[in-house]
């Protein structure tokens, strides 16, 4: 009879230890062998060479290390929708974060909207002199038009509100070559698989092919805001809090606006 019940006890310590190893594998895949706290910052892809430069400043000042995960903000928020594992949203939008929101899932007081952005229509240096208008795009010699897809990406819905507002959409939307983010479609204009494109003002300020056409009235266009909010129940939440404040503060304000963003508006 001992020897039955041996076996059911010693099962139970197994999944025990078990249990214990894999939260403590969990554990120290989050802390790193330093000793600092690991926060991992989910962010628009628009936001990515500022955020490069700001991680340094945070990790120094801060003694956290910081893990950049970048993409559209609508797929960020799927991903954290279906259990993504990050501390920090940065959204290139309001509308994505309050997917998260109304899940549940951001920790209460920490949302906030931090920098704007603004709109510009982009051009291969060929196509570049027949554009000056919005009108223009509509001419023969765009054949393609690239933008994010404005059925999902922040930057692509702006973008067709734009046209829209202008009466241009319904002429232009055949020609639309929708990528997955305002990268993607700057590159197609640097590749020449389109001969214009609308994306963000900070996107094109380092490209070595593609070449501002004209810029879009902020007036014009959807208001641009950005937004950043810490997850609830992660392992970091109180670093996560830090690194916001960090980002949104006065020290940061000089960095986002050197890389083009605009203090945000409403």
């Amino acid at each position: 009879m001992n020897r039955k019940r041996t076996a059911p006890r010693r099962v139970t310590l197994a999944l025990g230890l078990l249990a214990l190893t894999s939260a403590g594998a969990l554990l120290a895949l989050r802390t790193p062998a330093d000793g600092r706290a690991e926060v991992v910052v989910y962010a628009a892809t628009s936001l990515r060479e500022a955020l490069g430069e700001l991680a340094v400043d945070c990790e120094a000042h801060l003694g956290v290390r910081l893990r950049l995960d970048s993409g559209a903000s609508n797929d960020l928020a799927r991903r954290l929708l279906a259990a993504g594992h990050a501390d920090l949203f940065l959204s290139a939008d309001e509308e994505q974060m309050a997917r998260v929101r109304a899940a549940g899932l951001l920790e209460p007081g920490t949302e906030r909207p931090f920098v704007s952005n603004r709109l510009v229509v982009v051009a291969t240096p060929e196509a570049v002199r027949a554009l000056s208008t919005p009108e223009d795009l509509a001419r023969p010699e765009v054949r393609r038009l690239s933008l994010a897809n404005p059925d999902a990406v922040p930057v692509g819905r702006y973008a067709k509100a734009y046209l829209v507002r202008r009466a241009l959409w319904s002429a232009l939307e055949e020609k639309a070559l929708r990528a997955v983010d305002a990268r993607a479609a700057l590159a197609a204009v640097e590749a020449g698989a389109a001969d214009a494109g609308i994306v963000y003002r900070t996107d094109v300020s380092r490209s070595s092919r593609a070449r501002v056409a004209f810029e879009i009235p902020v007036a014009e266009h959807p208001p641009i805001l950005y937004v950043g909010a810490v997850l609830r129940d992660r392992p970091n939440v109180a670093a996560a809090r830090a690194v916001l404040d960090r980002l949104t503060g006065d020290d940061a304000r000089t960095v986002w606006e050197r890389f083009g963003f605009l203090p945000p508006a409403r």
